[in-house]
C-alpha cells in the first residue's frame, strides 16, 4: 500500500493524511502544508492508491500516522498558512477534545457546523480508530458525516466546530448525491439527522428567502417538506 511522507518527522505533533490517487495532482496541497506557520514537527502522509476506496486510504492514513492528533484533508485543497497551528493549540488546550471541525469555503463551501467535512477534519488517532474509522460502506457519499456522527456518539471525548480552523477548497466535489446512502445515514442517526440536515436546510432556506424578499414562497416550500412554520433554530 503505497504511504508517501511528503514531509516527515522523527516525533510529530501532527499527521497530515491525505487520500490521493496516481492521476491525482497533490503537488499544490502538499506545497501549501509546507509552509504551515506550526513550529512544532509534523507529518504529512500521501495514501496513494488507486484499488481502495476513499475510506480506506482515510483508515490507513490513521493506522500509519505517528501522532497522537491527524488532520484529514484532500488532495484538491489549499490549505492556509497557519492550518495546523490552530488545530494543534485547539487540541493541546482541550485534553477532552477528540473530534475538531471547521468551515469550508471556495467550490465546495459548507460553513455548517457538525457536518464534519473530510477536507476539513481533526481528530484523535486512537479514539478515531477505536470507533472504527471510516466506514467503506458510506465511501461514495457521506463517510465524512457518518464518521463525524459516530464520533459524537461513540468516542470517549468531545467533538466540535472551530470557525478559526477554515479551508479552501477550490473545486466542486467529485462525488454525486447517492439517494440510497442519503436515506441509510437518515435511518442510522434520525435524530442527529433531522437536527443537522434538516436544520441546515432550513436555515439555507430562510437566509435565501430573506436575501432575495421571497420569504412567503419558502415558508410554502418548508410546509410542504413538512418542517414546522417560523425562524430556524
Amino acid at each position: 500500500m503505497p504511504v508517501r511522507y511528503a514531509k516527515s518527522a522523527a516525533e510529530p505533533a501532527l499527521s497530515v493524511v491525505i487520500p490521493s490517487v496516481p492521476t491525482h495532482d497533490h503537488s499544490q496541497t502538499v506545497a501549501h502544508l509546507r509552509e504551515q506557520t506550526l513550529s512544532e514537527p509534523y507529518e504529512i502522509l500521501v495514501v496513494d492508491d488507486a484499488s481502495v476506496d476513499r475510506s480506506v486510504a482515510r483508515n490507513i492514513g490513521l493506522e500509519t500516522a505517528d501522532a497522537d492528533v491527524v488532520a484529514l484533508t484532500d488532495d484538491d485543497t489549499t490549505p492556509p498558512p497557519e492550518w495546523l497551528e490552530t488545530i494543534h493549540r485547539e487540541f493541546a488546550n482541550d485534553p477532552d477534545l477528540v473530534c475538531l471541525e471547521g468551515p469550508v469555503y471556495g467550490g465546495c463551501r459548507n460553513t455548517e457546523s457538525r457536518h464534519y467535512v473530510g477536507c476539513n477534519l481533526a481528530v484523535r488517532r486512537k479514539e478515531a480508530l477505536a470507533v472504527g474509522g471510516f466506514r467503506s460502506e458510506f465511501s461514495e457519499w457521506r463517510e465524512d458525516v457518518e464518521f463525524g456522527w459516530r464520533m459524537e456518539r461513540d468516542a470517549d471525548g468531545g467533538c466540535r466546530f472551530e470557525e478559526t480552523m477554515q479551508m479552501r477548497h477550490p473545486s466542486v466535489p467529485r462525488t454525486a448525491f447517492d439517494p440510497a446512502l442519503e436515506h441509510r445515514l437518515k435511518t442510522e442517526y434520525p435524530k442527529r439527522y433531522a437536527t443537522v440536515m434538516d436544520g441546515s436546510l432550513r436555515r439555507r432556506l430562510y437566509r435565501w428567502g430573506r436575501s432575495v424578499g421571497v420569504i412567503q414562497p419558502v415558508h410554502r416550500v418548508l410546509n410542504v417538506l413538512g418542517y414546522h412554520r417560523g425562524p430556524p433554530r
